[in-house]
């Protein structure tokens, strides 16, 4: 079966154009975002050899920051923070996978935050189960922010939510809401809303031309 097309950082302005490696010795949470980069779109999670459904969120929570651009208007923070509303198993692994990463030469931190309005200046917010009862509330608390809203609750991007982790044929799937990240003042790479399993709204596409038509 073919193989979906290895998904890559966007370039920098490094000399060549490569894109940024990622700094620090192999580890295996280093191991699990590279597998994840070439094969984003589907991970099986019920082999005993490969990563669990938690493993997989968590690298995609990190890996999302690669395809994410901020407005010029928002002053980037001295450090490139991903949030935790509520406690789950991604609170244990994601400190893990982050370990000594950097997006755009700023350290990854993972904060926990009891409430909302807290994370209000981080750049993506995972609510957990925990906050199935108060996703209104956290969405309204976070209304105007820059943060990139992600979280695997029914329903999340009817919502208002951002990025929805969805479970199908036993692999970690996500759908994405551009309206409000559009909002946010967030621009997704199409590379990210290529393997999304569905974009809601569908992205613009560019207007074909018309060749011109030769008199009789």
């Amino acid at each position: 079966m073919m193989q979906p097309a290895p998904i890559r950082p966007p370039r920098n302005n490094r000399p060549n154009n490569r894109p940024k490696p990622y700094g620090g010795a192999p580890s295996v949470a280093r191991s699990l975002v590279a597998v994840l980069l070439c094969c984003l779109a589907a991970t099986p999670i019920f082999a005993q050899s490969q990563p669990t459904e938690d493993d997989v969120k968590a690298a995609y929570l990190f890996n999302f920051s690669h395809f994410i651009r901020y407005s010029a208007a928002d002053a980037p923070a001295k450090t490139f923070d991903i949030c935790l509303l509520g406690r789950d198993e991604i609170s244990r692994i994601l400190p893990q996978v982050v370990q000594n990463e950097t997006v755009d030469n700023r350290p990854v931190r993972v904060i926990q935050f009891d409430r909302a309005a807290q994370a209000r200046a981080c750049a993506i917010v995972y609510m957990g189960p925990s906050e199935a009862g108060r996703v209104d509330q956290d969405l309204a608390a976070l209304e105007g922010s820059s943060a990139l809203t992600v979280s695997d609750l029914p329903h999340f991007t009817d919502r208002g939510g951002m990025i929805q982790f969805i479970l199908q044929n036993n692999r970690v799937r996500f759908a994405v809401n551009l309206a409000p990240a559009q909002h946010a003042r967030l621009a997704l790479s199409s590379e990210l809303l290529k393997v999304a399993l569905s974009v809601n709204p569908p992205p613009a596409q560019p207007p074909t031309s018309t060749p011109p038509t030769e008199a009789p």
